[in-house]
């Protein structure tokens, strides 16, 4: 194909193109023919080896070689410099760039300039590509911006087409990498100081959490010897949303980072078997539950009250309950005071052997001193944290001392009724005590791991001891804060962020408003943000760039014929969008799957890998985070149920779609009905 009118450069540019992977090709010859064997000791070959196989892993990734930008800079009487930009840094022999990372400092202009603030561009240009099997595409077109002319028609103004039509595509059931459609504004997030926690407020689909994984790509880019060493950490809301993020980091060749949920990084793990109601829930994850079980952790100290005699041969030596007190007392405090509560107990052991060496003039003794041994043993135990958690949520007489003048008598009684029943030497766990496990295990024990970075999605659905779990983990303090407080659901999240940095344990905080949204077309987003102000939280309505689009449609239908209703509507939607998911209520769950299957489709709780038979359905709570092509929401009055968490479920639901909003319900529901008080 030549050059048409329209692109004139096209041609040189696929030149370009093919010499950038010529360039890759070359550089994959070049490490194949490194041999580690030539190392001079053990440790450089083991160096060399994994140097190498990330390399190639990097340069046989499917575009490694191509590019999706182009940035002139300005010099004197013409160009200074070109960079292509892409997803891999591709070098020609004489290790001269041919195509940049779009992480390095000097591919930021492409991201952040404008006409009114060009940084030193005279130029930006965007390829569109298109996609072949294999991987393999071919450039088809060009948007060019001229940064140093205001009054050049090329100038850019808005979101630029390319931009649109990739924001716009037919999702996949993946999240996808963003590297070539990142905006201004998410840039600046992206490149902020990794020393610090970094929190990103942002509505509805303005790639909180996309900017947040590429977040986290930066951070390893230019912090890699560190954060390989210390690692890097996501934790999402669930194991849907996950494997619903997966592929983001490895395809931007970052292969390394830990992706779990909160309850995952728990130790101990133990089996969860029972649920709470939303009151114990809100309960046990209040802050002051970490105030009873530090007490509670303290309390399994049991101060003697009687003085101990130590027999040494011919003498014995009388050790004061009065004695005893203090050398716990100094094993607890000075020094030892931010250590875990069972490694306090190396501190009391030195101290009655510094007193028995003082007693005795002799480092022999210690062994025959059994009566004192047995002593601090039985006053200072090592406890663990399982009987910890147990004692405390199933005797009342350990919970009333652990919770005097921290929790109400009702909220104790609220916490024993759920401990183990009458009979039974077992209490049935529940998601909110494996948080408590946690905590009290890093009270005794210490964080059994930690990372140099942590990235916390959905970050406003978390507990404060939740927090506190996920904060242990980054005793630097690094965080990137993602969520957003409308859609604070859960019954003991959070709806300020001060707060949410004080539980992760961030010295210092730091709070990004991402205003701009990009999946959720305008017509769907403006009936969404009349839910707002019936959150009982303060953000700011995010506005969407796609401008066009479908308003939000409600059917209303017999309760009886419901679930053949939300078939019909989800029949009628795949027509346009193959991924098509239901967002419902959970005891309508069973109809509507029996509804689907009559009509030839199979209802699935995943949004990877599905058929194109297959529906994704989920509760308004779990489908947070995820997005689909077509929506349908069941019942939206149902969901709204006049609180500020129904009017946050709601919204969660509602904006999920990127191109059609469906409603379904035995009730109407529209802007009307978002309006009246609650």
């Amino acid at each position: 194909m030549t050059d048409t009118p329209l692109f004139p450069d096209l041609d040189l540019e696929r030149t370009q193109l093919a010499h950038s992977r010529a360039c890759r090709d070359a550089m994959i010859e070049m490490f194949e023919r490194v041999d580690p064997k030539d190392s001079a000791d053990e440790f450089t070959k083991e160096y060399i080896e994994v140097t190498v196989e990330e390399a190639l892993e990097d340069l046989r990734t499917p575009g490694a070689g191509d590019f999706f930008g182009r940035i002139d800079e300005a010099g004197d009487g013409g160009i200074a410099d070109r960079w292509y930009i892409g997803r891999r840094h591709i070098e020609d022999a004489h290790h001269d760039p041919v195509v940049v990372d779009w992480r390095a400092p000097i591919a930021a202009p492409f991201y952040r300039a404008t006409v009114h603030d060009p940084l030193g561009l005279t130029h930006r240009r965007r390829f569109m590509m298109s996609t072949e099997p294999g991987g393999l595409g071919e450039l088809t077109s060009y948007l060019d911006e001229q940064l140093d002319d205001p009054d050049s028609a090329d100038a850019a103004s808005g979101i630029p087409d390319p931009v649109l039509a990739e924001i716009g595509a037919a999702r996949t059931g993946a999240m996808r990498e963003i590297v070539a459609t990142i905006q201004p504004e998410q840039d600046v997030v992206i490149r902020a100081p990794m020393e610090q926690a970094l929190i990103e407020q942002g509505g509805p689909g303005t790639g909180k959490t996309a900017v947040g994984l590429h977040r986290a790509a930066y951070l390893l880019f230019e912090h890699r010897r560190r954060l390989v060493r210390d690692g890097v950490l996501v934790v999402g809301p669930n194991q849907v949303f996950l494997d619903y993020i997966g592929n983001v980091l490895p395809s931007l060749g970052e292969r390394s980072v830990q992706q779990r949920t909160v309850l995952d990084l728990c130790v101990p793990r133990v089996e969860v078997g029972a649920t709470d109601t939303d009151e114990v829930a809100r309960l046990k994850g209040d802050p002051r539950m970490l105030d009873v079980l530090q007490r509670a952790v303290i309390d399994g100290i049991v101060r003697p009250t009687e003085d101990i005699r130590v027999p040494l041969g011919a003498r014995t030596w009388v050790v004061t309950a009065v004695d005893l007190c203090g050398w716990i007392d100094a094993a607890l405090g000075g020094a030892a005071v931010n250590r875990p509560l069972n490694r306090r107990r190396d501190g009391l052991k030195a101290i009655a052997q510094q007193a028995l060496r003082r007693h005795t003039e002799s480092d022999e003794m210690w062994s025959r001193a059994a009566p004192l041994r047995a002593a601090l043993a039985a006053a200072f135990p090592v406890q663990q944290p399982k009987a910890v958690v147990q004692r405390l949520l199933a005797n009342s007489a350990v919970l009333a001392a652990a919770a005097d003048g921290v929790l109400t008598e009702d909220e104790q009684a609220l916490l024993l009724a759920g401990g183990a029943k009458p009979g039974s030497r077992k209490r049935p766990w529940t998601a909110a005590d494996q948080l408590l496990l946690d905590e009290a295990n890093s009270l005794l024990n210490g964080a059994p791991f930690v990372f140099g970075h942590v990235v916390v999605d959905e970050a406003q659905d978390h507990s404060a001891v939740g927090l506190r779990v996920i904060g242990r983990r980054s005793p630097s303090g690094s965080f990137t804060i993602l969520g957003d407080l409308a859609q604070s659901t859960t019954p003991a999240g959070q709806q300020e962020w001060p707060s949410v940095a004080r539980w992760l344990g961030a010295s210092a905080h730091e709070v990004a408003h991402l205003t701009i949204g990009y999946r959720v077309p305008e017509p769907v987003l403006a009936v969404a943000n009349l839910l707002l102000p019936l959150t009982g939280v303060d953000t700011l309505a995010s506005r969407s760039v796609r401008l066009d689009g479908e308003p939000p449609t409600m059917r209303v239908a017999a309760a009886t014929g419901l679930a053949t209703a939300v078939a019909e509507e989800v029949v009628l939607a795949r027509h346009r969008h193959a991924l098509t998911g239901v967002v419902a209520p959970l005891r309508l769950h069973a109809a509507i799957g029996e509804a689907l299957a009559a009509a030839g489709l199979e209802a699935v709780e995943r949004v990877q890998d599905v058929t194109r038979a297959q529906i994704p359905m989920f509760t308004p709570a779990a489908v947070k985070g995820l997005e689909f092509d077509a929506v349908v929401v069941v019942n939206p009055a149902e969901v709204f149920d006049g609180t500020a968490r129904g009017a946050r479920l709601l919204y969660v639901a509602m904006t999920r779609a990127v191109q059609v909003l469906r409603m379904v319900g035995d009730e109407r529901f529209d802007a009307e009905s978002i309006g009246r008080p609650l």
